[in-house]
């Protein structure tokens, strides 16, 4: 691809980009796409990426591996500190680093919202997310279903991983928002290491539960 070629292709993303994340995958048309980009040319949108699909895998391409960087790095820091054992310590490396994403700029905050959206799809499955997740994810999550298992039941486990998971996603978009629509009428949030402290502390709550007779019996 040609110099000219890559700029139109980044246009395009950062047009699909914002506008999925101001009204939502399903709201906007590639046409607005091609067009919010400058895009004259009816066809660039397909020539670049195809359909939608390809595009919206094209964000993922452009965001999972900045994601992953952080969740990589607060992952040494804990292993480097010895703390690749504590749980609570596990999961805020699970949960935070999307909280992080939303606070770096509106492009990211964008990616949370949409994220948090497909998430929520039906049709999504939970074996295409696991597919699509970076290494050091996999085995974070690893490491706190290994947890999880010595008092919960295997599938419980797995599932409190991906309800918290994707529950705590969805606050991050909500935060994100806020965040976007800071303004006179709009609710102040929480300040940002407050909110981020306590959206770990709800996951390790709901993480850690007590599990009631009907899922044990189930075991």
């Amino acid at each position: 691809m040609t110099a000219r070629g890559d700029i139109t292709r980044e246009r395009l993303l950062d047009a699909a980009e914002r506008l999925y994340g101001e009204r939502g995958v399903g709201a906007v048309s590639l046409r607005e796409i091609r067009l919010a980009a400058g895009q004259r040319n009816s066809s660039a949108l397909q020539f670049h990426f195809g359909d939608r699909d390809a595009l919206l895998l094209a964000l993922t391409e452009r965001h999972l591996p900045r994601l992953a960087a952080i969740q990589q790095e607060m992952y040494d820091g804990l292993r480097a500190a010895g703390g690749q054992h504590d749980l609570r310590s596990l999961i805020e490396t699970m949960i935070r680093p999307s909280a992080e994403y939303v606070r770096r700029g509106p492009g990211e905050r964008a990616w949370i919202k949409i994220s948090a959206e497909l998430s929520a799809r039906p049709e999504t499955r939970w074996r295409d997310v696991i597919d699509h997740a970076p290494a050091v994810a996999l085995e974070v999550g690893a490491a706190v279903h290994d947890h999880l298992v010595a008092s919960l039941p295997t599938a419980v486990a797995a599932d409190r991983i991906r309800s918290v998971g994707q529950a705590c996603l969805h606050l991050c978009a909500d935060r994100a928002r806020l965040e976007d629509s800071a303004g006179p009428g709009v609710r102040r949030p929480l300040a940002f290491e407050v909110w981020a402290a306590n959206l770990v502390d709800m996951a390790v709550g709901a993480m850690t539960a007590p599990v009631g007779a009907p899922a044990l019996r189930r075991r």
